[in-house]
């Protein structure tokens, strides 16, 4: 498998036997290097020439053999790089790759370059930058794209290899749009659309379904909007989505997709950085990222990432204070064992927050509020805390054979303050504040995870199989207040959010305590069938028990309910076109177990259904340039529909089954490198969902929306590093557009699409200093991020926004 692009943080062995080195005395650590930016002039020439002159400039050893660079010219180098950056540009078009060695990189004959192009050309140079442990990583890379993932089938592949649709947000894309939190993540991510009918409550949708399920590190977790923290991305290495049905890693879940968070790693080589970023509304934030190694054999490893944000928002009185510290350690037990341990803990809280959005009118129309309106009273909160502990051991056995447990401890736990809005009357400005109430929520996730993998030989050809096992549970303890009677009246036009009354909120209203055990057990294997076939066959078998008892206002009831044995196969092919193309298709089913439940109390039944999906998939200059096509089509039987509050008789909701909902689309991708200097990452996407028939209503052909989403959905982003004496500046911009919105019924509420410009630029000042400035927003749309109804549920979208951010490598 050629792995592809510049800096790819993977694990190469370091090459010996070279005939010339270029002076690497004084040299700096060569991961300090890979990430810091020098200024250049080195004039073209040979390639030995110019490769030398770099070693004696950066300090590092770049070891080549005389026999390998015969022959071979060099553009030179000119402007503001990185290690990793100017190699690619040294090395571009010339066929050759660069692996690291101890203080340097080693220059050698890259597989493709053995390889005839179809055009004549040469490939893309491939640098590859050591990490422990096989880790794939994209910090310090400067790319937008990565050369192998597992989040969609677990084994390591390259995008072309996977049968799925799958994407990632790379560590330079987080730093180059400013990205802070995992709702930013729409705004890059194909067919992905964030929704919120509260601004503490976020939901990422694809393919016209919620993504339920947010994997850390390969570990699944359960999505839950109310308690989970998102809010800070300074944790993070990189952010994998897979799209489509994904019952081979989770047994349970929704077609939408997963999203993985893939932790940052620490390094070999000592590295500290310092951040602050100011921005519109008193945005104020620090970030302290230092790591490297803790002995001199460098066999233990550290980092930690402490991050800090205060800011208002363009909303009255609503406001942010987030904390996050991350601590993880790696530690080489043996040559062939590592142990990784971490812990994360995230602390946000949100004075002024809303637990619903924004009225609109009675007709469907929108009001003429202004976007600063916050229907919260000023003594409201929603604050929340997340405790993160995992653990990761892995041995290396014979024939590259490979075993590793992972295990994982969550605890999300949020306390708010918040009210209900209903409409005064008739009247279109006047709405009331009803039901004050305090929630009180802690939610407690528990997983562990075995897996057995590796290649074995049969029939002439190499193919891989892994097997594994997972246990995971999750209890919740909900509990919630309220203050009878309570009503305040306001004008929704005129009013700040000060005068409500804060009334004695001590009436117990609410209490819910459930228990979810999972076991699963799974295989998959991937075999080369042909030359150019290659398939790859999975099924996964779970045993789910659910148990819940709640009360609400003097009702109660309880609900249990157990699956046994519930098979879910996984069928995926992918058939290479030649060197570029490749064709894909996967079917899975799906199964989702409910924690709804009818007027009764009782569970509904699960959620069934398929997932299918075509498309052709492209890889560009070794890798360095992705691209796709995908068709795909889903159906779901038994989705719940929520029905009103005073038909529920044992909770404070309920539902009922409904009954075919299907969904059919497009997705277009291009991600990665066009040149050494301009990246890109491209995305549309065409999605229906409809009701095809329902259980108990004439719903067959409606938009199926909870709540709605768009049909259509384009973005492009781009980011261009300047030639000659402005080589040390980057600039960019994104496009996003999206199609109308609506949710159906009487009255309408209807949104009409819209677009919207983003800019970013870089200024490498010297190897030390970045500044970057980010601008959202540009041209100060107004328009609502999500619309709900007539009552509740609208928010509007972020103004014009900026950010200044200064980066300090020492």
């Amino acid at each position: 498998m050629a792995l592809s692009l510049s800096a790819w943080l993977i694990a190469a062995a370091p090459v010996h036997g070279a005939d010339t080195y270029a002076d690497a005395s004084g040299a700096i650590s060569s991961s300090q290097a890979a990430q810091q930016h020098l200024r250049f002039d080195i004039a073209p020439g040979s390639m030995e020439s110019v490769l030398n002159r770099f070693g004696r400039e950066t300090g590092l050893l770049i070891s080549f053999s005389t026999d390998t660079t015969a022959g071979l010219q060099s553009a030179g180098l000119r402007g503001a790089y990185s290690a990793a950056e100017g190699l690619i540009q040294i090395l571009w078009h010339s066929g050759l790759e660069a692996r690291p060695q101890a203080g340097g990189y080693v220059v050698q004959k890259g597989p493709a370059s053995e390889r005839a192009s179809p055009t004549g050309n040469e490939v893309l140079p491939l640098v590859r930058v050591n990490a422990a442990r096989d880790a794939v990583v994209s910090e310090g890379s400067g790319a937008y794209t990565i050369a192998a993932m597992s989040t969609a089938t677990r084994m390591e592949l390259t995008p072309r290899e996977t049968p799925q649709a799958v994407g990632v947000v790379t560590r330079q894309q987080i730093d180059d749009r400013n990205m802070q939190s995992i709702e930013d993540l729409s705004a890059m991510s194909t067919g992905v659309n964030l929704s919120q009918n509260s601004y503490e409550r976020s939901i990422l949708y694809a393919r016209g379904f919620p993504i339920g399920f947010f994997l850390q590190d390969g570990m699944p977790a359960s999505s839950d909007t109310d308690s989970m923290g998102i809010s800070t991305l300074a944790m993070y290495d990189r952010v994998e989505v897979m799209r489509g049905a994904a019952g081979l890693l989770t047994g349970i879940g929704d077609p939408a997709g997963l999203i993985n968070l893939v932790r940052k790693r620490p390094t070999r080589e000592s590295q500290v950085s310092l951040s602050t970023s100011l921005g519109r509304w008193n945005n104020r934030r620090v970030e302290l990222d230092a790591g490297g190694a803790l002995n001199q054999a460098q066999t233990l490893r550290g980092r930690m990432v402490v991050a800090y944000q205060d800011t208002d928002t363009f909303m009255n009185n609503y406001r942010h204070q987030r904390t996050l510290v991350y601590g993880t350690v790696d530690a080489d037990l043996s040559r062939d064992t590592s142990l990784s341990l971490g812990l994360s803990y995230n602390q946000e809280d949100n004075p002024g927050a809303s637990w619903y959005g924004l009225p609109a009118a009675s007709d469907g129309s929108f009001l003429p509020l202004g976007r600063s309106l916050n229907t919260a009273p000023d003594w409201a909160y929603w604050n929340k805390i997340n405790t993160r502990l995992f653990g990761e051991l892995e041995t290396r056995l014979a024939d590259d054979w490979k075993l590793k447990v992972s295990m994982q401890w969550i605890e999300d736990h949020s306390n708010a303050r918040v009210t209900g809005t209903d409409r005064a009357g008739s009247s279109e400005n006047l709405f009331t504040l009803i039901s004050a109430n305090i929630y009180d929520y802690q939610r407690t996730q528990r997983g562990l995870e075995v897996q057995l993998g590796g290649p074995f030989a049969l029939l002439g050809g190499r193919h891989e199989v892994l097997a594994g096992a997972s246990y995971r549970t999750r209890d919740t303890r909900d509990k919630g207040k309220t203050a009878p009677g309570y009503s305040y009246t306001f004008d929704a036009l005129s009013w700040n959010g000060s005068g409500a009354p804060l009334p004695d909120i001590s009436m117990q209203s609410y209490s819910s305590i459930s228990h979810v055990e999972q076991t699963g057990v799974y295989g998959s294997a991937r075999l080369r069938l042909a030359e150019p076939l290659a398939l790859l066959v999975g099924a996964r078998a779970d045993w789910y028990n659910y148990a819940d008892d709640r009360s609400y206002l003097g009702g109660g009831g309880q609900a249990s309910y157990q699956v046994r044995g519930e098979i879910t196969p996984y069928i995926g092919v992918v058939y290479d076109l030649g060197k570029n193309f490749s064709l894909y298709g996967n079917r899975t089913s799906i199964f989702k177990p409910q924690a709804s439940v009818d007027a009764s109390g009782r569970p509904l039944d699960p959620v069934t259904g398929t997932n299918n999906e075509l498309g052709i998939k492209g890889e560009f200059f070794d890798g360095a340039l992705n691209a796709s096509a995908a068709m795909f089509l889903i159906r779901q039987n038994n989705l719940p529909l929520a029905l009103q509050g005073d038909l529920c008789k044992a909770s404070a909701s309920c539902a009922y089954a409904s009954g075919e909902v299907e969904s059919r689309g497009v997705e277009f991708d291009l991600t990665g490198m066009l040149t050494p200097a301009w990246q890109i990452s491209a995305g549309y996407a065409l999605t229906h969902a409809r009701y095809t028939r329902d259980a108990t209503t004439a719903k067959a052909g409606d938009q199926f929306n909870a709540p709605n989403q768009p049909v259509r959905m384009l973005h492009v982003s781009s980011m261009l590093k300047l030639p000659g004496a402005l080589s040390q500046w980057r600039v960019g911009g994104t496009l996003r557009v999206q199609s109308e919105t609506y949710v159906s019924g009487s009255p309408l509420v209807r949104q009409g699409g819209y677009a919207l410009f983003d800019l970013m630029s870089g200024w490498q000042i010297n190897r030390h200093l970045e500044l970057r400035l980010s601008i959202s927003n540009l041209f100060d749309k107004r328009y609502y991020q999500t619309v709900y109804n007539t009552v509740s549920g609208n928010t509007f979208g972020e103004p014009r926004n900026f950010s200044l951010t200064a980066k300090y490598t020492f």
